[in-house]
C-alpha cells in the first residue's frame, strides 16, 4: 500500500481553486477617457458626476475611474437613449453594464417642446445645437427634470451581481457617459426620450405656427373700417403730406394683462449670466410702473377727451 501524499487529507478529492488576479485583465484597444487626470469638465458632466458621488462609495469611485482611464471598457453604445457597455474586470468574461433614465411620456415630451418654443433664448440655443445650462428652470414648472434628481433614479444593471447598486463597473460607464455629455449635451435629452431630430422639428413647427397654436388666417372684421376702400394715390397727391384733421379716438380701454410680464417670460432669463446687475428685475419693475401709470391715466381721463377739436391727443400705453 502506497503512503499518502503529504498535505492531502485521506478520502478527500483534490480541488483546484482559481485565484483572481490583483488587477483587472488588460484590454487592448478599449474605450477610455480622454482625460488622464483632473475632475469633470463642463456643466453637464459635473451634474452627472454629482449623482455618482452621492450613490457610489469611495472604493467604487476610485476603481471605476481607474477602469475608465485605463480603457477597461471593451465596447460602449449610446443608442436609443440607453447606454450599454462591456467592462472587463478581473474575471475572464467581461461584465455587461447598462445605464438608462426614465423616459418622458409622449404627452410630457410634447409639453416640454412647447415650453421650449415659448422661450426665444432656449429655442435659439437648441436650434444651434447647444443645451442651455439652466435648462432645468424651464422643465421644473412642468413637473419634469432633465438630469437625475438623485442616485436612485438611474436604471442601473450589471452582471457582476455585486450587492451595491453603484458598482465600479457602473461608475466606469457613468464616467464615460459624463465625458460624452461634455461633448454633446443633447444626449441627456435623448436619454429622456427626446431625440435631437424630434426637438428641432418640434421647435420649428411650434415657432412657425405660434407657441399657442395656429393663428387664424382671416382677420377680425371691423364694421366701417374693414369695408372702407382705399383712396387712389393719384387723387391724394396734393394733400398726401398734410396732417389729417383730428378725429374721434376709438374706445380702447386699458386692462392689466392676464399674465404678468408676458414679454419677459417669452424672452427668458437674462443672457448676461455672469453679470450681477438684475436686468430682468429692473425691466419688470419698469413695466409695472408704466402699466400702473397707464391704468391711472385711463381711469382719470374724462369722457369725450379724445373727440374732434382737441388740440392735442395723449395716448398712454
Amino acid at each position: 500500500m502506497s503512503p499518502e501524499k503529504p498535505g492531502k487529507a485521506p478520502d478527500q478529492p483534490y480541488r483546484r481553486e482559481t485565484k483572481l488576479p490583483a488587477n483587472p485583465r488588460r484590454v487592448r484597444g478599449g474605450v477610455r477617457m480622454k482625460r488622464k487626470e483632473g475632475g469633470p469638465e463642463g456643466w453637464s458632466e459635473q451634474r452627472l458626476w454629482r449623482i455618482v458621488e452621492q450613490g457610489a462609495d469611495g472604493e467604487a469611485i476610485s476603481e471605476g475611474l481607474a477602469y475608465a482611464r485605463q480603457g477597461q471598457t471593451r465596447r460602449i453604445s449610446f443608442e436609443g437613449g440607453r447606454v450599454e457597455a462591456s467592462v472587463q474586470g478581473r474575471r475572464p468574461r467581461a461584465y455587461v453594464t447598462r445605464f438608462a433614465l426614465p423616459r418622458f411620456t409622449h404627452e410630457q415630451g410634447e409639453r416640454a417642446v412647447r415650453a421650449l418654443a415659448e422661450q426665444a433664448r432656449y429655442a435659439a440655443m437648441l436650434l444651434s445645437g447647444e443645451l442651455p445650462p439652466d435648462i432645468e428652470d424651464l422643465f421644473a414648472p412642468l413637473g419634469l427634470h432633465v438630469f437625475p434628481s438623485g442616485p436612485d433614479e438611474p436604471e442601473i444593471s450589471c452582471t457582476c451581481k455585486e450587492e451595491k447598486r453603484w458598482c465600479k463597473h457602473a461608475v466606469c460607464v457613468a464616467a464615460l457617459l459624463g465625458e460624452r455629455l461634455a461633448e454633446d449635451s443633447f444626449l441627456i435629452l435623448e436619454m429622456r426620450g427626446l431625440p435631437r431630430e424630434s426637438i428641432v422639428e418640434g421647435l420649428r413647427e411650434q415657432r412657425a405656427t405660434g407657441a399657442s397654436g395656429p393663428q387664424p388666417a382671416v382677420s377680425a372684421h371691423v364694421a366701417g373700417l374693414s369695408d372702407a376702400q382705399p383712396v387712389p394715390l393719384e387723387d391724394t397727391v396734393e394733400v398726401f403730406w398734410r396732417a389729417p384733421m383730428a378725429g374721434a379716438m376709438p374706445s380702447m380701454p386699458i386692462e392689466p394683462p392676464e399674465v404678468s410680464h408676458p414679454l419677459l417670460r417669452r424672452l427668458g432669463p437674462s443672457p448676461f449670466e455672469e453679470s450681477r446687475f438684475p436686468l430682468v428685475g429692473l425691466l419688470a419693475t419698469c413695466y409695472d410702473l408704466i402699466g400702473r401709470a397707464a391704468l391711472e391715466d385711463d381711469a382719470q381721463e374724462p369722457d369725450g377727451a379724445g373727440e374732434a377739436g382737441d388740440e392735442s391727443v395723449r395716448v398712454s400705453s
